[in-house]
């Protein structure tokens, strides 16, 4: 081989995958009123405007989706994103009451976090074998916050059963799998890194949310953190953020707006962190589905 062709291989070889463009949709019930036309437009409008991953954040909400006239609605979107040239990730089971009941002593935790695990790999069975859809990767609906798994205990828990959810689904189909995780300034941005290094471990790809939405955290405070866990220093390929697009409410039960167009557009037009994943949350708040999806 000559030295010019010798280099070429290397680049080939050592070149960086490219890193993903996704925005997360949360599927509602409501959102079943959308005619097909409208989604089809929304779908390939995101292709147009860069995007190249919708992220389903869940397929079961508790007992929404639960049945199969739901699930079928929820298939078609999801082919629609198909066929308008994005690449699917699929959510699994979500439960509503998830970070109550993380909050249990740790022989119940423990058998909490394996019934996700069992929910999880039943639906991914359902939708890979029974439905016949082959995602682009899976998705954990659970997000790791930094309160919860500072104590060395429930850490192992949780890693544990991540480690054990990963397999597990490779079983049902061999895909990359994701996990949303986010901070409050519960733990120093090391502490945090040190958190989201753990899970990495696992085998499970990190996105971190940026908190820009949420405001519990200044610029500079969220800064740290993003620089700490997700920055240029943080090999794993498969990490990412994911930029908030909404402004919060105030108010103990959540509820947002999106951020202004021009703040939005921003967002969009930023570069992707040292070739990561770059994401945006959500769907519904994206202006060119304001007459699509409602985000009250």
């Amino acid at each position: 081989m000559n030295k010019c062709l010798f280099l070429l291989f290397l680049l080939l070889v050592n070149a960086p995958s490219f890193a993903m463009t996704g925005i997360f949709w949360q599927p509602q019930l409501r959102d079943n009123l959308a005619s097909d036309t409208s989604w089809q437009s929304l779908m390939q409008t995101l292709r147009q405007q860069g995007f190249d991953t919708l992220v389903i954040q869940w397929t079961r909400y508790g007992e929404a989706f639960a049945n199969e006239t739901e699930r079928a609605l929820l298939l078609k979107k999801a082919q629609a994103a198909r066929q308008a040239g994005l690449k699917v990730i699929i959510g699994l089971n979500a439960d509503p009451d998830f970070f109550t009941r993380q909050k249990q002593p740790l022989a119940a935790q423990a058998n909490y976090l394996n019934r996700l695990l069992v929910q999880d790999r039943r639906q991914a069975r359902l939708w890979a074998k029974t439905m016949g859809f082959q995602p682009d990767g899976w998705y954990i609906s659970a997000e790791i916050d930094d309160s919860n798994w500072r104590d060395k205990a429930a850490r192992g828990q949780m890693t544990q059963w991540l480690s054990d959810t990963r397999r597990q689904l490779a079983a049902v189909l061999h895909k990359p799998v994701y996990i949303s995780s986010f901070f409050s300034g519960n733990m120093s941005p090391e502490g945090y890194r040190q958190l989201v290094a753990d899970i990495e471990e696992t085998g499970v790809n990190v996105l971190i949310q940026d908190g820009g939405g949420v405001g519990k955290l200044n610029t500079v405070q969220r800064e740290l953190y993003l620089q700490a866990s997700a920055g240029c220093e943080v090999k794993t390929p498969g990490s990412g953020i994911v930029y908030e697009i909404f402004t919060a409410n105030p108010g103990k039960v959540f509820s947002a707006q999106p951020k202004s167009a021009g703040q939005i557009q921003e967002l969009l037009e930023r570069r992707s962190l040292c070739g990561k994943n770059r994401l945006y949350f959500s769907l519904r708040y994206l202006p060119a589905a304001k007459n699509v999806l409602r985000n009250d």
